[in-house]
């Protein structure tokens, strides 16, 4: 008896190449980055994030399984790239101007992706489940950020600024140089002038008063 199994037609939709999988992985991360910064994060499902990435909910639950996981999945994306432009930054200016220009590397990086630095810096951090953590706590995006402690101690040992707590002195500068980006960015009808004047006038005033 000849089975007639064999030749029946596989219903259903061909698996998907790892090539497919990652390019959707990708539209997910790109429609989710873009709903979070022009609508908040209240203001976004995921049934409409899977809606813009063209793919079904279950297939974005499957990949993340709640809103937050995505965000978080979408800092830590954003702040790898920071900590990366910071580090190469580091690497390859002399250490005279080194923390002037890490500073404007900094805001630099945030005014190129404004739509990154709103789904950043305009969303609260609200951990549900129980043991979560913050993601500031969590995430070594405080050892990255320590760059610029290293960067002030740098200086110091150089004579090229005055003695004083490294960590006190690295809070006043992120301070001031994420005045100068949120408002950059978030207030644009505002007349601030030549924003190259304003970065880098602002970052000279702050390290002088850190002396």
């Amino acid at each position: 008896m000849t089975s007639t199994q064999s030749k029946t037609a596989r219903r259903g939709r061909p698996p998907r190449s790892r090539k497919q999988a990652r390019d959707s992985r990708q539209m997910i991360i790109r429609a989710a980055r873009l709903l979070f910064a022009e609508e908040g994060y209240h203001g976004v499902s995921m049934r409409k994030i899977a809606t813009m990435a063209n793919c079904s909910p279950a297939a974005l639950y499957k990949l993340f399984p709640g809103k937050r996981q995505l965000l978080l999945h979408i800092w830590e994306e954003i702040f790898a790239g920071l900590i990366e432009a910071l580090n190469a930054c580091y690497q390859n200016t002399p250490s005279a101007g080194r923390l002037e220009t890490l500073c404007l590397t900094f805001i630099d990086f945030w005014l190129s992706r404004p739509d990154d630095y709103r789904a950043i810096f305009l969303i609260e951090d609200q951990p549900k489940a129980e043991g979560e953590g913050y993601f500031v706590e969590s995430s070594g995006i405080q050892d990255g950020l320590r760059i610029f402690r290293q960067a002030i101690v740098d200086a110091q040992t150089q004579g090229n600024l005055g003695a004083g707590d490294p960590d006190e002195m690295q809070s006043v500068l992120l301070c001031g140089m994420q005045g100068v980006a949120m408002n950059l960015i978030t207030i644009p009808e505002y007349p601030w002038g030549d924003p190259e004047v304003v970065k880098r006038v602002t970052v000279r005033a702050l390290i002088a008063g850190l002396q």
